[in-house]
């Protein structure tokens, strides 16, 4: 895994991943999560935008005419100038506001609509921002989350790596991705906020909203062989669309049949009349803080590393076979460390 993992393009620049996604968001086929909103005419007249990045998200849904005003926030400087710059030029009428969530308040609201398009799985006071999310909805609003809600820092399991690996190994030679497990230790020197609580998000807006829609949008499969595979992302459509297909169609198979293994959901939640018991919310909080300060002691890590990544990261080998055997097919690794330990013991009795 190189420096620029998460730099590059992903799964969703790809037209017909979009409208796999869409399918699997609303049930109908070249329909947006948020054209699926708006239908019967609904719109939102004030909308907090989660950690909004370029500002991209509001604009369509701006285009769509589905909104009024956004107040958009983003710890990010760069980000927040060009989003409001770009505002302008369109006619959106919008608010940036720096804030860093891990620290700092949102703005107040309320708000007809709060968007999470993939930010919550940035945030390690995830309790805290979805908190303070529900205090900010009004009543009758909507929270929606479109995000990445597998493995902490893509940690995956085995078995969900074993089958990318095959469906990896049947698209033609031209088409594969050079698979490599992410680097739980390169990704906390990069970008500790990476996924850094993901599995969290699904939790904490049950432990906060009620749930009206979820979809579960897979990525088991797809997500690792699609997201910077340049061959694929470069390839004439004619060439590359019947595999993407072909991958999304296993995708889809995976997700169905090992649903703990999906990685991405559509929500649409309100807000619980009530907040919780007073000590829940102490509670929550203390374990949640205490949670971050044992884990800035230990390096940002938390809790222990995946048998899979474990065995990858002590693989011997450092050539081409090791390479092979450990990022293409890692049900091998553990075949190969016994056949060194066997080696050694050997030569140790001679």
């Amino acid at each position: 895994m190189s420096a620029t993992y998460y730099s590059g393009r992903y799964w969703n620049d790809l037209v017909s991943v979009r409208r796999h996604l869409a399918i699997r968001a609303t049930g109908e086929p070249g329909v947006t999560w948020y054209e699926w909103l708006g239908r019967e005419g609904r719109t939102f007249d004030r909308v907090l935008m989660l950690n909004c990045g370029n500002g991209w998200v509001e604009r369509a849904l701006h285009d769509a005419r589905l909104i009024g005003s956004v107040v958009g926030v983003d710890i990010d400087a760069g980000f927040i100038e060009g989003a409001r710059l770009a505002a302008g030029k369109c006619g959106l009428d919008a608010e940036y506001v720096l804030v860093d969530v891990d620290r700092e308040d949102l703005p107040e609201g309320p708000f007809d609509l709060v968007v999470n398009h993939a930010a919550a799985h940035h945030i390690a006071y995830i309790d805290r921002a979805m908190r303070q999310i529900h205090e900010r909805l009004a009543p009758d609003g909507l929270f929606v989350s479109w995000d990445y809600v597998g493995p902490h820092r893509n940690q995956y399991s085995r078995a969900q790596w074993e089958a990318a690996s095959a469906v990896n190994n049947e698209l033609p030679e031209a088409l594969r991705q050079t698979m490599a497990y992410p680097d739980l230790d390169l990704m906390i020197a990069t970008d500790r906020s990476e996924a850094v609580h993901s599995e969290l998000v699904l939790p904490m807006i049950d432990r906060y909203f009620d749930v009206e829609w979820l979809r579960r949008l897979g990525g088991g499969i797809a997500y690792p062989l699609l997201t910077h595979n340049e061959a694929i992302h470069d390839a004439a459509d004619d060439e590359a669309e019947p595999w993407i297909d072909h991958v999304m169609q296993a995708d889809q198979r995976f997700v169905e049949s090992h649903p703990e293994h999906n990685l991405f959901a559509f929500v649409v939640a309100r807000r619980r009349a009530d907040l919780p018991p007073e000590q829940a919310l102490i509670d929550w909080e203390y374990e949640e803080r205490m949670r971050e300060e044992e884990a800035a002691a230990n390096g940002f890590e938390y809790g222990p590393r995946t048998e899979l990544a474990l065995e990858i990261a002590s693989f011997p080998t450092p050539g081409p076979i090791g390479a092979f055997a450990a990022r293409r097919l890692p049900g091998l690794t553990s075949a190969y460390n016994r056949m060194v330990e066997w080696v050694r013991r050997s030569a140790r009795r001679r």
